[in-house]
């Protein structure tokens, strides 16, 4: 699939020189902005170093260095971050004007402010050239009121090699502003930082992730860290552009690009008046989560909301702005767990808690019991982030069967959201009754980090989950279902792609990745607590 063409073509409304906002990334060139035709080509080589000149100081942001310092440690003041644990990989920040959207980024620059980070990735859409694929900047050095900020060209070069979906233009760069009032943030928590401004513009999926995959191992680094610039709704009034705007930060932090997609073309479909976009930067921000994904990240979590109805603005016409921190777990534990893939060292006494938990789930849900507690107590297992999937069984045939990839919870909280999912929310099924839920067995899979493989010889049938990924499409199986079904590998991987993933039955033998992980499958059954009704009929 083609993206429009372009992402982001923009038409400023006039708004005052101390600021502006956008008009959205779908707005087509055709219908009246002037736009200049790029084709990636090289910078012509120049004596000596080149910088690229600023091109909305004064308009977006304070054009003197005094005004513009005491704008940006004002709106750095007065952020109040939560508690955020890991490595910060990358971060979500808007891009208007400073009096409309900085109130809102410099909640994800102060999550940056004084960590070792050598290099920004400045990631956006292009708003006002056209061109195809990832444009690099190269510059030597970006101006600022504040002084210049060098571009990190060892970098640049890594992704050129890597692919040919990135190029150099400074046509491209010269008057976009997403990436330029980033870079005033970045002096001033960063004074020291580099910087790799890329802008995207007409990307297909596959250029996405492409993209991606370029830019996972460059933020692998502890020394490198991601900045995605997008606002958000454009121009809806301001209880629809809240509306709008919380619906795609909910599914942002999920860390599932197919769940942005789908919540965009949902809220897009709704025809809201004036609602022009959910995302300008949203090849941006697809990319962002799944090159951060690849660099380790399991957990999104928003630092900040308004629009510009709370901030400059009247309510009446807004845009939306979101901060979201997207980190990584620290330590070297987590790599050797997530290199070795070993299932997760359970006792009974944890996997009974944990069916218990399951079970009293349901029945709370139902209004025949109490919630359980959710305290791991002395269990670090109980308390360890841990992905993991819940199956209901009604009398020995599949009820609902819902999990996750990613370890976003402690496995006992998971477990517990896990099993009212698997009630309710599984598609193949009408949702769990109450007169059922004496006939259901559950099944707990608590599951091993994710690991890359680099072909079907190396999955084990029974021993491995396997997940296939293209593009933007994946699916999984459970260790277990295999043979539970009798397949072996090759009819297994078959039926992975075409009915859970949608492609082809030979994409995982065509460029599809393959990803492994291990599962600790325990049930009610096996411990003699599932309820006698649950056996009947088998």
């Amino acid at each position: 699939m083609t993206r429009a063409l372009p992402r982001a073509i923009a038409a400023l409304v006039g708004l005052g020189l101390s600021g502006a906002l956008v008009s959205c990334a779908r707005d087509n060139p055709k219908a009246g902005a002037s736009v200049a035709q790029v084709a990636g080509e090289p910078a012509a080589p120049q004596e000596g170093k080149t910088m690229r000149a600023t091109a909305v100081a004064g308009a977006f942001y304070p054009g003197d260095p005094t005004g513009l310092k005491a704008q940006i440690d004002g709106f750095l003041a007065k952020a109040e971050l939560p508690k955020l644990e890991g490595r910060i990989v990358a971060v979500m920040v808007p891009h208007a004007g400073y009096v409309y959207s900085a109130p809102v980024a410099a909640y994800g620059y102060k999550a940056l402010q004084g960590k070792p980070i050598t290099t920004v990735v400045i990631i956006g859409n292009s708003h006002r050239t056209y061109f195809s694929g990832a444009a690099l900047s190269p510059d030597d050095a970006w101006n600022t009121p504040l002084g210049p900020v060098e571009v990190d060209q060892a970098i640049n070069q890594e992704l050129v090699a890597a692919n040919s979906v990135f190029t150099s233009s400074r046509s491209a760069h010269a008057d976009e502003h997403s990436l330029e009032v980033q870079v005033p943030f970045i002096k001033t928590v960063l004074p020291d930082a580099k910087i790799v401004p890329i802008l995207l513009a007409d990307v297909s999926d596959q250029d996405l992730t492409k993209v991606a995959d370029a830019l996972a191992p460059v933020l692998q680094r502890p020394e490198v860290v991601l900045v995605a610039s997008s606002d958000m709704a454009h121009y809806p009034v301001y209880d629809a552009a809240k509306r709008s705007d919380t619906a795609m930060l909910d599914a942002i932090v999920t860390l599932d690009p197919q769940r942005v997609l789908k919540r965009d073309r949902e809220l897009m479909g709704e025809r809201t008046p004036e609602l022009h976009c959910t995302l300008c930067g949203l090849d941006a921000v697809i990319t962002t989560i799944m090159a951060a994904k690849k660099a380790g990240v399991t957990e999104a979590k928003t630092l900040k909301y308004m629009n510009s109805g709370d901030t400059a603005g009247d309510k009446g016409r807004c845009v939306g702005y979101g901060a979201v921190a997207f980190l990584a777990p620290q330590g070297a534990q987590q790599a050797t767990a997530q290199a070795s893939g070993e299932e997760l060292p359970l006792t009974e006494t944890e996997k009974r808690r944990l069916l218990k938990v399951a079970r009293q789930t349901l029945e709370a849900n139902f209004g025949l019991a109490d919630k359980p507690s959710l305290d791991p107590g002395d269990s670090k297992l109980l308390a360890q982030k841990t992905a993991c999937f819940v199956t209901l069984k009604l009398k020995g045939r599949l009820r609902g069967c819902i999990g996750e990839l990613e370890p976003r919870q402690p496995l006992i909280q998971a477990v517990a959201s896990r099993a009212t999912a698997a009630a309710e929310q599984d598609p193949r099924f009408m949702p769990l009754t109450a007169d059922e839920l004496q006939s259901i067995a559950i099944e707990i899979s608590a599951m091993s980090p994710l690991r890359k493989v680099a072909g079907a010889d190396e999955i084990v049938v029974g021993k491995h989950g396997v997940v296939v990924k293209q593009d933007f499409r994946s699916g999984v199986f459970l260790p277990q279902v295999a043979p539970e079904q009798g397949w072996d590998r090759d009819t297994m991987l078959s039926i992975l792609c075409t009915e859970k993933a949608g492609l082809p039955p030979d994409a995982w033998k065509h460029g599809a990745e393959l990803w492994v992980f291990t599962a600790n499958v325990f049930s009610e059954e096996e411990f003699g607590m599932a309820p006698p009704d649950s056996l009947k009929g088998r």
